[in-house]
């Protein structure tokens, strides 16, 4: 099981807006914890972008699929549908992409340390997907900009006031909460059934 103070320095971490120490203690937490119960609590933080895909990308229904496949059997397919592979241009939807391809790679066969980076590289952008999308989808043409010309001045400024906007920090410091909740609740389950 876990340790407590792993998860409290993840908080802690998440509170300081610390991105490198909150993934450090994700990947030290997840090594610690059952594959699968890892695999449950970025599945979770999925889940809670996938109505906003779904609105904003109608036919793209394989993405609940694929969350279904992987809640119901463990399994992910080896390669995501060839749809899955378009310009989702919408803010936060190609995060959303990467985080379930990301999962889809910690489920396939091979050693632990490499799915276990997946895991948090999902865990990372879905929670990338809803920042993006809250601050962005309300400023479509600072998107424009920051899509078309990542690299220019204007985009880098643009891209310092998302990070630093009150706001997204806020949301930043409660889903990484969220997260730490949703392990310390897979830990308590796990020692009722041990």
């Amino acid at each position: 099981m876990p340790a407590k103070g792993s998860l409290n320095r993840l908080r802690h971490a998440a509170a300081k807006r610390d991105p490198e120490q909150c993934q450090f203690l994700l990947k030290t937490l997840f090594m610690e914890m059952e594959f699968y119960l890892a695999v449950a609590v970025v599945v979770e933080r999925a889940q809670s972008f996938l109505e906003t895909f779904e609105h904003y990308y109608p036919d793209a229904g394989f993405a609940r699929q694929i969350l279904m496949q992987m809640v119901n059997t463990g399994t992910a397919p080896a390669r995501l549908p060839p749809q899955a592979m378009r310009d989702f241009e919408y803010p936060g939807a190609a995060n959303y992409m990467k985080a379930l391809s990301d999962l889809a790679h910690a489920l396939q066969p091979g050693p632990l340390p490499p799915r276990i980076g997946y895991l948090v590289s999902a865990t990372v952008n879905a929670i990338m997907a809803e920042l993006v999308e809250q601050y962005y989808g309300r400023r479509m043409e600072h998107w424009g900009i920051v899509r078309n010309d990542p690299e220019s001045p204007q985009a880098r400024e643009i891209a310092y006031a998302f990070w630093t906007d009150e706001e997204i920090a806020l949301l930043d410091t409660d889903h990484w909460l969220q997260v730490a909740e949703s392990i310390e609740a897979h830990q308590l389950r796990q020692i009722r059934q041990d």
